[in-house]
Formats: C-alpha cells, sequence, structure tokens
C-alpha cells in the first residue's frame, strides 16, 4: 500500500482516504496490483477482502445493518433534489433518521461511539447542509431535533472534524449536479477562490432543549420509583462515663494493661471474660439505596 505523501505528489489533495496497492493478492488468491480505493465503501471491501484474521467486520453486525437500512435512500433523494426535484422525499427520510435517532438510546447511529454507519451518514448529512443551502436554500428542519443532537455530537468527535471538506469543496463537488449556480449570499460563483470555512455549527437553543427534555424524563422516572424500605440494625448508644469501680483480680489488671496500646503480649496470662457483644457489621449499619447511582 503506497504512502498518502504519494497522493500529494500527484496532486490529489482533499481526496481522502486513497489506497493504492503495489502487489498482493486477497484472500481468494485474486491479484490486487494496481488498485485502487478511495471512497470508505471500497475501503471496507478492500479490508474484507485481505483480512484473515477478522473476514466479518462490523459493518455487517445487526445494528449497523438495521441503521444502514434506515438512511439508504437519503442521499438518493438529495441528489434528487439537489437536481431540481421537490424537497418532499429528502424531508421524508430526514424524518425517518429523526425518528430513529430517537429510538436509539445512544449518542450516535448504534453506540456512544462512530461506526461504519456513523462513517456512512455523517459525510452525506454535511453535505446536505452545506450544498443544500448553497444551492437550494435549503436547511435541516429545526423539528428534526434528534439529527441537530446527533450532528453535535459528531462535531466533537475529533476523527470525524480532522476529515471534513471545507464548505468550499462540498460546493464545487456538485457544481455540475445542481440545477443551477450557488445561492447569491450564501456562496460565491467561485467556491475555490474562497477562504476555507467549516460549518459546524447547530442550533443551540433547540440541542439544549431536548437535553435538558432528557434530564427532566429521568428524574420523573426516579421520583416514581418506590423508595426502598430500609431495616435498621439496632444502634448501640454509649452510655454516660461514670467513675469504673475496683474490680478483683485479674479484671483490674487486664483493664488497666489493655488501656494502653502495646502492653498486652503473648506471656500475659489468659483471662476468661464475659464475650462482647457483637457490634453491627459497619456495611449493614450503614445501608443506603444504591439504585440510579
Amino acid at each position: 500500500v503506497c504512502s498518502s505523501d504519494l497522493n500529494f505528489a500527484s496532486g490529489w489533495s482533499k481526496k481522502y482516504p486513497v489506497i493504492m496497492v503495489n502487489s498482493g493478492k486477497s484472500k481468494l488468491g485474486e491479484t490486487l496490483d494496481g488498485s485502487v480505493y478511495d471512497t470508505f465503501e471500497e475501503l471496507e471491501l478492500f479490508f474484507e477482502s485481505i483480512n484473515r484474521e477478522c473476514p466479518e467486520l462490523k459493518r455487517k453486525n445487526a445494528p449497523n445493518i438495521a441503521a444502514m437500512k434506515v438512511v439508504e435512500n437519503l442521499y438518493k433523494h438529495f441528489n434528487h433534489f439537489i437536481s431540481g426535484q421537490s424537497e418532499k422525499g429528502l424531508v421524508g427520510e430526514l424524518k425517518k433518521l429523526n425518528e430513529y435517532l430517537e429510538s436509539q438510546d445512544t449518542k450516535f447511529l448504534v453506540d456512544n461511539v462512530l461506526s461504519f454507519s456513523d462513517c456512512h451518514l455523517l459525510p452525506r448529512l454535511q453535505h446536505i447542509r452545506v450544498a443544500g443551502k448553497a444551492y437550494r436554500g435549503f436547511e435541516i428542519p429545526t423539528e428534526f431535533v434528534y439529527i441537530w443532537r446527533y450532528l453535535k455530537n459528531a462535531y466533537l468527535q475529533e476523527a470525524f472534524k480532522s476529515t471534513m471538506p471545507s464548505d468550499q469543496d462540498i460546493v464545487f463537488h456538485y457544481e455540475k449536479k445542481a440545477v443551477g449556480p450557488p445561492r447569491k449570499g450564501s456562496r460565491s460563483a467561485k467556491p475555490t477562490l474562497e477562504k476555507f470555512t467549516y460549518t459546524t455549527d447547530v442550533p443551540e437553543g433547540i440541542v439544549n432543549g431536548i437535553d435538558n427534555t432528557d434530564s427532566q424524563q429521568v428524574e420523573e422516572v426516579q421520583e416514581q420509583e418506590p423508595a426502598t424500605e430500609l431495616h435498621s440494625e439496632p444502634v448501640f448508644v454509649a452510655e454516660p462515663y461514670t467513675e469504673p469501680e475496683l474490680l478483683p483480680e485479674p479484671y483490674s489488671e487486664y483493664f488497666a494493661a489493655d488501656s494502653i496500646p502495646g502492653n498486652l503480649n503473648d506471656d500475659d496470662d489468659e483471662v476468661d471474660l464475659p464475650a462482647p457483644i457483637d457490634a453491627p457489621d459497619e456495611d449493614e449499619e450503614n445501608v443506603t439505596d444504591n439504585k440510579g447511582e
């Protein structure tokens, strides 16, 4: 596999990631010499074709397959929209995605960390945001709050931010696909001449509102849960101190010696004292309701 430095030397900047195979064979014995892979789908298939240690990658597990099913038509409808068709199909796909994200108790599509399905969806959402606004004046509806929260979490991930194309690159990519030039006031007709910008803002009021709602729902559930009845152990209260009476031998000698640390040793005569009252176990005495911690 060639070094990525060769990509820049060949003028392939802004096209990540790229794998160029000098020589090699797949698990099936097929020659891969000279092969080039420059989309994430191709990369996944490439690694599966040569990976003998782990032939089944997470791309094929059930949660990722379910998530991919939800978003499989999103980009198709966006391409129709950017080329001049109605936004109805695109909005319908975004609505379906928003409902799916609402049903998930995770930051991302299938987990609290990025997965294969997120790598598929996030670049497309970014293109919808940037190119959709530049060419058609489209913005993801504010009522799709779970999509916005999803984007907010994604923008905090270095893996996504550090590989994100600039707004200008995205606009330029759709130059020949869009129904017309970029709208005046959003992007110029020469995006490659602009200073690079990166759209990562989210409507904070919307996202904060849904986060607060989630917190309130958790608190309400906790309030509705019946409190666990505590069964406390008997508490032993020390009697007021009184001057001890002088006890006959050997008790007085035993108490006097035991009051000074280190005075007892193995040579002392054993004294048959009454068994002390067992104190309550510390863990039982301090019973707490740990539910929810």
